[in-house]
């Protein structure tokens, strides 16, 4: 242990505790499973398939249907083991002992992990009052000091969403690398992809497990210049990425019409729970671009978390957080289980009202 770096040593981890529930809506998961006939189809293929062979070196079919989808090279995007493994890689190849990743906080906690696993300072610029983006503050951080800068838009905890057009004047004054991580973009539409062609220090990160449905088999996927990826990909494992998973990837690419539909009713379900929730007495809700929604509520979150929990509803508390005093995060669902977490809610601040 005493050869374990002291800075490894002085982080906690990155993880989740175990409850029983009925509903799951704290992970920001999609509720619409992958269909059974795409599952059939992908299973079949697996069966047809050698596994005593290793997956291609280089997915290459599966890049280029993700080329199709997002408008990038083929030579430029780099497939993971989820998004979490490219961010690891991109890191690993930029930071060395000593530089200055800058983060806005709070944000997906796996950044600053990272960066501190590898010896960077890691500067973290806290979010508005209202948990929008400072974003004054933040690049001028970044600028002034910063090695490396991450922003997740729609940002994880929060929902928001980084101005495109702040993030293209950014870029220009900098040649150090910016990541934009886009794990919820089909929730939000909202994509940088468009300023990478003249920007070879910008990259997008994208994930199968949100929009389509795919958290259980880990694909994930980053856009940037040829150059880079191939200078990244040096920096992620051989045969990161198993065959199942690709082929799932390459299938739901194919049929991806049938995930929209899941998508839009996410979407339409998160405009009409977000005004559902705010008519909730004491109940604050922010503005959402992603698949979840942060509120809060003038009460310990941690007794609010387990008054929901008695009612077999998970939803996330993040009150570990001493800047998310108080509030917590539930995803959007199907209609049926946000009902029940509406009643659960409005059942637990009346509750609590009365408690005084």
């Amino acid at each position: 242990m005493k050869n374990v770096k002291s800075e490894v040593r002085a982080i906690s981890p990155y993880t989740l505790k175990e409850y029983d529930y009925e509903i799951k809506i704290n992970q920001n998961e999609n509720p619409y499973d992958v269909p059974i006939e795409l599952k059939r189809k992908i299973l079949d293929f697996a069966f047809e398939r050698s596994w005593s062979r290793y997956p291609p070196f280089v997915p290459e079919e599966l890049q280029k249907r993700l080329a199709d989808y997002t408008g990038w090279y083929p030579e430029g995007i780099l497939v993971g083991n989820g998004s979490n493994e490219l961010i690891q890689s991109l890191l690993t190849i930029f930071l060395k002992k000593g530089d200055t990743l800058v983060l806005p906080s709070p944000t997906f906690t796996v950044y600053r992990l990272i960066g501190t696993v590898l010896g960077a300072e890691v500067v973290e610029v806290p979010l508005t009052h209202d948990y929008t983006f400072d974003c004054d503050a933040l690049e001028k951080k970044f600028l002034d000091r910063g090695n490396m800068l991450i922003i997740c838009s729609p940002n994880n905890p929060t929902g928001t969403l980084y101005p495109l057009e702040r993030l293209q004047k950014l870029i220009e004054k900098t040649d150090k690398p910016v990541i934009l991580d886009e794990a919820y973009f089909e929730f939000s539409r909202k994509t940088a992809v468009g300023l990478l062609k003249n920007n070879d220090n910008l990259i997008v990160f994208r994930t199968f497990s949100k929009a389509f449905s795919l958290a259980g088999l880990r694909v994930g996927y980053g856009l940037m210049s040829p150059e880079l990826a191939k200078e990244a990909g040096k920096a992620k494992l051989p045969y990161n990425i198993n065959f199942l998973s690709i082929a799932a990837a390459i299938t739901l690419l194919e049929n991806r019409h049938i995930l929209e539909q899941s998508v839009n009713e996410i979407v339409k379900e998160r405009e009409r729970l977000m005004p559902a929730m705010n008519e909730i007495k004491d109940v604050t809700v922010f503005p959402s671009d992603a698949n979840f929604i942060l509120f809060k509520t003038p009460y310990d979150s941690d007794i609010v978390f387990e008054k929901i929990l008695r009612d077999g509803v998970l939803v996330r508390n993040l009150s570990s957080n001493p800047t998310l005093a108080n509030t917590l995060r539930v995803t959007v669902s199907k209609p049926s289980d946000n009902k029940i977490f509406i009643d659960s809610l409005t059942r637990v601040m009346g509750e609590l009202a009365k408690e005084g």
